[in-house]
């Protein structure tokens, strides 16, 4: 942001243009008190500790009149001004829509939910200053979340953390009307751009893996209700050093030689610990359990007679 210093020639400066300027970008920013603006001023040499408030006042209705729709200052708005709308737009490039798809898309695979829905309220945040339908579009489309219910993820995130037992009306794929699932939250995942509710399902006794965008609506939650611990799939097993795979977050490698490595999977249940197996083809190999190399060994040949027939 732009400081002032106290050499800085500005005869040829509005400064009300430019503390107005400022005054937009911090209420973009956050709604801010009269005491916060003030200050904020006189950090960047826009003011002087002894200069009179009414410049704030002056400044905030020079943007009404650019536009702006700011609200009053009192205890509604915990006495912060907070700017509700203002007129100017935002333009980007379809070179800048491509970096910053690519930046997320390298943040996305290392980063949490919580810190995914904040670039979700970002980008929504930039799209609704971009006139172009197009681009608007672009950016929407960059987030994971861009057709969920965030709410609902925010809720069910607590849910997790609060080990909940939770009755979901829920819509299976196969099946036309949706019915009650009775499950224990336990954890929220990103896999493939989909959205998951890792949960102990109390009807099936076993772990479940839902999508979220699935879950119509949640009728009860019950607190304190959820001492199950969360049963993994743990798989070892030999990855040649051709494969480009990269290896995900509860996997890790145990072993590397010139040939390949050898990594441990900690996956949360059988199915998807063999679509992670049948993801990397070839390249892997299954080394224990035992039991687990069966079903994956049968599972190929289920496969392979499919293709045969």
């Amino acid at each position: 942001m732009l400081k002032l210093s106290d050499n800085t020639e500005i005869n040829q400066v509005s400064l009300t243009g430019v503390r107005a300027l400022v005054l937009l970008a911090l209420l973009i920013e956050a709604p801010r008190t009269f005491k916060e603006i003030n200050q904020a001023f006189i950090d960047l040499n826009l003011m002087r500790p002894g200069d009179s408030t009414d410049i704030i006042r002056i400044d905030i209705n020079t943007l009404r009149n650019s536009g702006c729709e700011i609200t009053r200052a009192g205890a509604k708005t915990n006495y912060k001004f907070t700017l509700i709308k203002h007129p100017f737009s935002m333009e980007f490039t379809q070179e800048e829509i491509a970096i910053l798809k690519r930046v997320y898309k390298k943040i996305k695979n290392n980063s949490g939910i919580e810190l995914l829905l904040k670039f979700d309220e970002l980008f929504k945040k930039l799209a609704a200053n971009v006139v172009d339908s197009e681009t608007k579009e672009l950016l929407y489309g960059l987030s994971v979340f861009k057709n969920t219910d965030n709410n609902l993820i925010k809720e069910l995130l607590e849910d997790c953390r609060e080990k909940r037992k939770l009755t979901l009306m829920y819509q299976k794929p196969s099946v036309k009307t949706a019915s009650e699932k009775n499950v224990l939250a336990q954890r929220i995942v990103i896999k493939n751009d989909n959205i998951y509710l890792y949960c102990f399902d109390f009807d099936k006794n076993e772990s479940s893996t839902l999508n979220i965008k699935r879950i119509l609506s949640v009728i009860s939650r019950i607190s304190g209700s959820g001492n199950i611990d969360i049963k993994t799939t743990n798989v070892r097993f030999f990855l040649k050093n051709s494969s480009f795979a990269d290896i995900e977050e509860d996997e890790l490698i145990i072993e590397e030689n010139s040939d390949g490595k050898v990594v441990e999977g900690r996956y949360y249940n059988d199915f998807l610990a063999m679509q992670r197996i049948l993801s990397l083809g070839a390249d892997c190999t299954v080394l224990e359990p035992l039991e687990f190399r069966a079903k994956v060994i049968e599972k190929l040949k289920c496969m392979k007679g499919v293709y045969n027939g």
